[in-house]
C-alpha cells in the first residue's frame, strides 16, 4: 500500500492513499493536498501510479519539486523518499497491508482543525521574562529559540570570526551534533576555507565527508541523511566509508545566488540521529550567517570607500607642508601595529586608524608650517581640526586623536596640559606614533634612525607617554611588525 504522509506544516499527520486518481498538491484550494505557502505554486506536482510504481512530477513550480533534496522534473518513487514542496515535507511509503487509519484523500480543512486554537500565536524565547498578557497561545519552540539566540550574536558587532563561532557552537549544542564545522569560500584561491569549528569526543579526527560537501556547493540546497553509510547516495563514498561519517545535516550559506560556503554537523553516537527538525534549524542558521556576511562585506566596501576619501583629504593637507608627506598614513600604520599588539578589537582598531590619518586635519585651515609657528599657532591646527571633525556623525571617539595628540603622560605637553591619567587609550597610542614618525623623520629636529628613536623613547617611558604603550612599541620594533607597509622611514 503507497501513501504520502505529511511530516511538517499546517497538515502534519495526514496521511493520503495513491490510488488511480492523480493525487495533486498546490497552493490552490482545488488541489487534493493543499499547501498554503507562499514557496509553493498553486498546481505545484502531482503523484500518480503506473502499475505497482509511483512518480511525483513538477508541474513547471515556481521553486521547483525536490526529491531528496534534489530538484526533479519527474521522478520514481521508494519507500522513505522524502518531498519537499515549498518549506513542506512528505514522506513517500510503500508497505505491504491497510493503508493507515487517517488516510484523507480530501483537502483538509485549516478552520475545522483542532490543533490550530487561535491565528495569534506568541512564542515563548525568555522564560523568566514577565507578560503581563499573553495575545494569543503561548507555545516553546527550540528552533526559534535558537535562531534568535544567533541573530543576536551575529549582531552584536564584535569580531565577526568570534562571533561566527559562537553561533556555531549555539547550533552545534542545539541539534546535538559531535563535529561543527563552518566552511567559506576563499575568493582568492577558489577553495572552501574552515572559519569555525565545534568538536567534541572525538576531537581532531575530522568528520567532514567531501561527497556531502561537493552536493551542497553544487545544488546549494540543504541536506540531511541519518546514516550516511546506508545512504544509497553516498554508500560508496570513499571518504564515508573511511571516516565513518555517520548521521550529517548540512545547510548552504549563500551570497545573493551563490553558494559561498556551509554549515556541517554530524553525529557520531550509534544512537543518535539528526532529525528533519535539525535541517530546519540548520538551514535557518545558514541564513542568518549568510546575511551577517553580506552585511559585513557591505560594511567593508564603504568603509573602504570611506578610507580613500579621507587619504584624499590627507594628501591634499599634506601638499601645503611638503614635510609632511606620507606623515599620517605612517602614523596610521604605527598605531594599527601598536594596538594590534595590545589585543584592541578589530572595531577599536578601526577608530583608531580613522582618529590617526585624521589627527592633523586642522592644518588645512592652519596651514602655516609646524616647524616656523608659535607654539599658539600649533595649537590652531588642534582646534581648527576638533571643529571640522565636530560636524561628522558618529566620529565622536575620532576627535580625541585631534585633541590629545601633543599632551604627554607627565602634563606637560599642549593644549590642554592633560596628565596620563586623563587621556583616553586610543589617544595615548596616536600620541606616541605621532612622536616617534616625528623624530624619525626629523620633522621636529634632526632625524633619528627607528632603533635610537624607540630607545630615546624608551628611556622616557612613564614619564611622557604611556608605558603599556612604550612597551607594545619596543616589541613591535623588535617583530618588525611596526614597519609593515610604511614608506619614508630608513630602517
Amino acid at each position: 500500500m503507497a501513501f504520502i504522509r505529511i511530516k511538517t506544516g499546517p497538515n502534519k499527520g495526514k496521511v493520503f492513499e495513491i490510488r488511480d486518481n492523480v493525487i495533486t498538491i498546490g497552493r490552490d484550494e482545488s488541489q487534493t493536498i493543499q499547501v498554503l505557502d507562499q514557496g509553493v505554486s498553486r498546481a505545484h506536482a502531482e503523484i500518480f501510479r503506473l502499475g505497482e510504481m509511483c512518480f511525483v512530477r513538477d508541474l513547471n513550480s515556481t521553486n521547483g519539486t525536490y526529491v531528496n533534496n534534489v530538484k526533479v522534473t519527474e521522478e520514481s518513487l521508494k519507500h522513505s523518499d522524502e518531498l519537499l514542496i515549498g518549506t513542506t515535507i512528505c514522506a513517500f511509503e510503500d508497505k505491504p497491508g491497510a493503508p493507515p487509519t487517517d488516510v484523507d484523500l480530501e483537502a483538509p480543512s485549516l478552520d475545522n482543525d483542532p490543533r490550530i486554537e487561535t491565528t495569534t500565536v506568541e512564542i515563548k524565547v525568555d522564560k523568566t521574562r514577565k507578560v503581563e498578557a499573553a495575545l494569543g497561545r503561548e507555545i516553546t519552540s527550540r528552533n526559534l529559540t535558537v535562531i534568535h539566540d544567533v541573530s543576536k550574536i551575529l549582531s552584536s558587532g564584535k569580531d565577526l570570526t568570534a562571533s561566527l563561532r559562537s553561533a556555531l557552537e549555539r547550533v552545534s549544542t542545539a541539534v546535538g551534533s559531535d563535529h561543527g564545522y563552518l566552511f567559506l569560500l576563499d575568493r582568492a584561491t577558489g577553495r572552501l576555507v574552515q572559519r569555525a569549528a565545534v568538536e567534541q569526543g572525538d576531537i581532531g579526527a575530522e568528520k567532514m565527508s567531501r561527497t556531502i560537501v561537493k552536493r551542497i556547493m553544487s545544488t546549494g540546497m540543504p541536506l540531511l541523511t541519518t546514516d550516511a553509510t546506508l545512504d544509497d547516495r553516498f554508500m560508496l563514498s570513499e571518504s564515508v566509508v573511511l571516516k565513518k561519517i555517520k548521521s550529517v545535516c548540512a545547510a548552504p550559506v549563500m551570497m545573493g545566488d551563490h553558494t559561498e560556503g556551509l554549515l556541517y554537523f554530524h553525529a557520531a553516537k550509534l544512537n543518535t540521529s539528526l532529525r528533519v527538525e535539525d535541517l530546519e534549524l540548520v538551514s535557518a542558521a545558514g541564513l542568518q550567517i549568510s546575511m551577517a556576511l553580506t552585511i559585513s562585506q557591505l560594511g567593508d566596501r564603504i568603509r573602504g570607500s570611506m578610507y580613500s576619501t579621507i587619504r584624499a583629504l590627507v594628501s591634499a593637507m599634506e601638499f601645503i607642508d611638503p614635510k609632511t608627506q606620507g606623515h599620517a598614513e605612517r602614523v596610521a600604520q604605527y598605531c594599527v601595529a601598536i594596538g594590534q599588539q595590545m589585543n584592541l578589537p578589530a572595531e577599536e582598531l578601526h577608530r583608531l586608524r580613522l582618529a590617526a590619518l585624521l589627527h592633523d586635519v586642522g592644518k588645512l585651515a592652519a596651514h602655516q608650517s609646524s616647524a616656523g609657528m608659535s607654539k599658539e599657532g600649533k595649537e590652531v591646527h588642534i582646534t581648527v581640526g576638533e571643529k571640522i571633525l565636530a560636524g561628522i556623525e558618529g566620529f565622536e571617539e575620532v576627535i580625541v586623536g585631534v585633541r590629545f595628540h601633543h599632551e604627554r603622560a607627565d602634563g606637560s605637553g599642549f593644549p590642554n596640559k592633560v596628565k596620563n591619567a586623563d587621556t583616553p587609550p586610543l589617544a595615548r597610542i596616536i600620541i606616541l606614533a605621532n612622536h616617534f614618525d616625528n623624530v624619525c623623520t626629523g620633522y621636529t629636529g634632526k632625524p633619528m634612525a627607528p632603533k635610537d628613536a624607540v630607545q630615546a623613547i624608551a628611556a622616557e617611558g612613564g614619564k611622557l607617554f604611556d608605558d603599556d604603550v612604550v612597551k607594545a612599541l619596543v616589541v613591535c620594533h623588535r617583530s618588525g611588525t611596526l614597519y609593515e607597509g610604511v614608506r619614508g622611514v630608513a630602517l
